[in-house]
């Protein structure tokens, strides 16, 4: 039992993927964890970001303690893929309240979950901070810094990149984190045994751990991508705003998880219930990139000669237009969904009661 916030690294954070120390001394890693500082010879582009998990905003209390190491990553890892980054080193902090101190069932299967994930991504803890709160109704919080080198030096992934006659394409398929987390809500998830809600968490928490190979592909043929942290209609607005463009969004062309459409009947909802969680809850942590015709041609064409990537799956689900009335619209469509048409596929426009774009920490989200 950890008898300070010392030996409380030292068990379960300072020894984790030691084998990957050596490998990362290639990458300039010269002091990892141990001392005031981690210290690193940094050379070319670093894309660096931040995410924190707050416990009953991001994660619920008695989750899955291995999921949430994997996912504590994860989250992280996404957004330097988005900018077109491999990760190289992240830094862990701990806001860890009285009912987490001594509980050895949390933290062994949460730090497998972290040596995992890094292990999966060739990545490398290298320090961070530890706070005892005492408060009792305090959250668990879990911060996490994640440096990350492009693939391609000179080259990264920019919201800012999206261009006219562009194609909209989204990696995975969509809404199973929405539903598993509606499912948590509404308690529609009793209606699993435990094993088969087991298996949907671990489903819907699942990162495909190729990613990072895709986009090494990826950044040689787009300029433009965002990861689907928060929702498809909010993230794509993101693109839209700050490149200035507008959307055509196809909805019968987006790729619905195909396990939580299976279990529907047993949350008691329907296929356009998931459809709306698909475009407006976040949580799958898909890539949404945009990228010229000819280019997507030519990525698919790679894709197909990687067997590593085999099954990686890849979707088109609308296209790039022009914006002439731009100036019209302000930052605070960037959540609501106002510069994307939604159609079907004949191209033809649709009303859809879909709700907010994307999720949002500022109002109720459910």
């Amino acid at each position: 039992m950890p008898t300070d916030e010392f030996s409380f690294i030292e068990q379960y954070f300072s020894q984790l993927n030691p084998d990957l120390e050596h490998h990362a001394t290639g990458k300039g890693l010269v002091l990892g964890i141990g001392d005031d500082a981690a210290l690193v010879n940094m050379n070319g582009t670093y894309a660096i970001t931040t995410d924190t998990l707050i416990e009953n905003v991001h994660f619920f209390t008695n989750f899955n303690p291995f999921l949430l190491g994997n996912r504590t990553l994860d989250v992280n890892f996404s957004d330097l893929y988005a900018m077109g980054a491999q990760p190289q080193y992240v830094t862990l902090s701990l806001d860890i309240p009285d009912r987490y101190i001594d509980f050895d069932e949390f933290w062994e299967p949460f730090a497998r979950g972290l040596q995992a994930t890094l292990a999966d991504h060739n990545c490398l803890l290298i320090g961070g901070n530890i706070t005892h709160v005492s408060h009792k109704s305090a959250p668990l919080a879990i911060s996490v810094t994640a440096f990350g080198k492009s693939y391609i030096e000179g080259k990264s992934l920019r919201r800012n990149q999206a261009k006219v006659g562009d194609l909209i394409v989204v990696t995975g398929n969509l809404g199973a984190n929405g539903l598993y987390v509606k499912s948590m809500y509404n308690n529609a998830i009793r209606n699993l045994d435990s094993d088969a809600k087991k298996s949907f968490e671990e489903h819907a928490f699942n990162y495909d751990v190729r990613m990072g190979k895709f986009v090494s592909l990826l950044v040689k043929y787009s300029q433009c991508a965002i990861d689907v942290s928060d929702g498809l209609l909010g993230d794509i607005s993101h693109i839209l705003i700050q490149s200035k463009v507008r959307a055509l969004l196809n909805y019968e062309s987006l790729p619905l998880d195909p396990i939580s459409k299976s279990l529907l009947s047993e949350f008691k909802m329907s296929q356009k219930a998931l459809l709306k969680l698909a475009l407006s809850s976040g949580g799958d942590y898909n890539l949404v990139f945009t990228i010229s015709k000819e280019n997507l041609a030519s990525l698919e064409s790679e894709l197909k000669a990687q067997d590593e990537l085999r099954g990686f799956r890849i979707t088109t689900i609308g296209e790039i237009t022009e914006a002439k009335d731009y100036d019209n619209f302000n930052s605070s469509l960037s959540t609501d969904g106002g510069l994307i048409t939604i159609v079907n596929n004949k191209c033809q426009e649709v009303t859809l009661r879909l709700g907010t774009g994307s999720y949002n920490h500022f109002i109720a989200n459910y």
